[in-house]
């Protein structure tokens, strides 16, 4: 193991242990829903000049007053394998990366699976995108993370084929791309998959797909057309089961920076603030985005 801090090897710990345990356990997505909203905002920490606006649609917006009310808009998609989370969820990480990019962030939510299986969570993210660049903020940046990471992908490839204004980066953390194939067997085989445990894989892949197939390219972006997208970060953990997703990414966009790190949990990131690594990886690919975008 890597010379991790003591706050890292503890989340290391409660996600191998307890929120693996509980993934494996809950079946229902409601419940584990739940149990999210309750504990992934006390695993992070929102800087304390921060703060979360919520508007009529449901997102969050984040704006660190260093960089005012005008600057390049960041647009986010929250991960949890279409099944749970929220922007609120999500808020700690969020807001330390519209810091570390130098811009305002939109946190988007989008209707969950299994209520609302494949499109509805790829059309409000795609409908988000929209009516930013109807009202004339349109995102300089699009990320998300793990299921989020797929529809910052599909969002970004709407852009490319029907908008005028397109995204000048694009941040993925652990991004789901393929979902094709055995994917229990995937999680089973992966070294060091310390969060996910194959069971929920499975279950994410009936609730969200609901008989929608896996290989079209809609549902799967991998398997789609990836020119044209704008300069990318990848990050992921290396061990973990979805790291395959990000190197096949990187074999097949144009232009992708795979930032890789051992020993850590899938999306450490919602530890920022409270997590040395999850703190250095979102400078750096703020520090990404920032360049990216000029």
């Amino acid at each position: 193991m890597t010379d991790l801090s003591w706050s890292d090897r503890f989340f290391r710990w409660q996600a191998g242990t307890v929120e693996r345990r509980a993934l494996q356990l809950v079946a229902p997505q409601s419940i584990l829903r739940g149990m999210f909203a309750l504990t992934a905002p006390l695993s992070g920490s929102i800087p304390k000049d921060i703060k979360p606006m919520s508007d009529s649609n449901g997102a969050l917006w984040f704006t660190p007053p260093e960089v005012g009310p005008n600057a390049p808009l960041l647009m986010y998609l929250h991960g949890g394998g279409f099944t749970i989370g929220s922007p609120n969820t999500h808020a700690a990480l969020v807001a330390h990366l519209a810091r570390f990019a130098g811009m305002r962030a939109i946190s988007i939510p989008y209707r969950l699976a299994p209520e609302h299986p494949f499109p509805a969570a790829r059309d409000d993210a795609v409908a988000a995108y929209d009516r930013l660049v109807a009202a004339g903020t349109p995102p300089v940046a699009i990320c998300g993370d793990s299921a989020g990471g797929c529809l910052a992908l599909q969002v970004a490839q709407h852009a490319r084929d029907t908008s005028p204004i397109q995204p000048r980066a694009l941040g993925l953390i652990a991004p789901v791309a393929d979902l094709s194939g055995d994917i229990a067997h995937r999680f089973e085989a992966a070294s060091d998959e310390i969060l996910i445990p194959p069971a929920w894989a499975r279950r994410i892949l009936t609730s969200y797909l609901a008989g929608a197939a896996p290989t079209d390219p809609a549902v799967s972006p991998l398997l789609g057309d990836l020119t044209g997208l704008p300069p990318t970060m990848i990050q992921a953990a290396t061990g973990e089961a979805l790291v395959q997703d990000a190197q096949r990414l990187e074999q097949k966009m144009e232009n992708v920076t795979l930032d890789l790190w051992p020993d850590l949990a899938h999306v450490w990131h919602l530890h920022a603030g409270r997590s040395k690594s999850a703190d250095m990886a979102l400078r750096r690919l703020g520090a990404f985005l920032r360049d990216a975008a000029g």
